[in-house]
């Protein structure tokens, strides 16, 4: 009987601190725009390497639109499950595809 009590608060204990450290991309992505509108560096706000090279490897199936540093950290934070490369990035983002 005492067994069954105690799996049980274990249980709950567990699913709320895993609840707990749920992704908060939208916060992370707020908090990036603040610390971002303080770079004097352009390139580090817009990305223009990453942007050039990814337009150029994905340009056979996506229409590459140019992703900013904090979008870029949001679409990080939303495909933590991925290898985010340049096709991960364009489907994340919503890109039209190609073909």
């Amino acid at each position: 009987m005492h067994i069954k009590t105690i799996l049980a608060v274990l249980s709950v204990l567990c699913l709320t601190l895993v609840a707990g450290q749920r992704r908060n991309c939208d916060e992370l992505t707020r908090r990036c725009e603040l610390c971002v509108e303080r770079l004097n560096n352009q390139n580090d706000r817009e990305l223009p390497v990453l942007n050039r090279e990814c337009r150029e490897k994905t340009r056979r199936n996506w229409r590459w639109r140019n992703v900013g540093r904090c979008e870029l950290t949001r679409l990080n934070c939303q495909g933590l499950d991925r290898r985010m490369n340049c096709n991960d990035i364009a489907e994340l983002a919503g890109m039209d595809r190609i073909n």
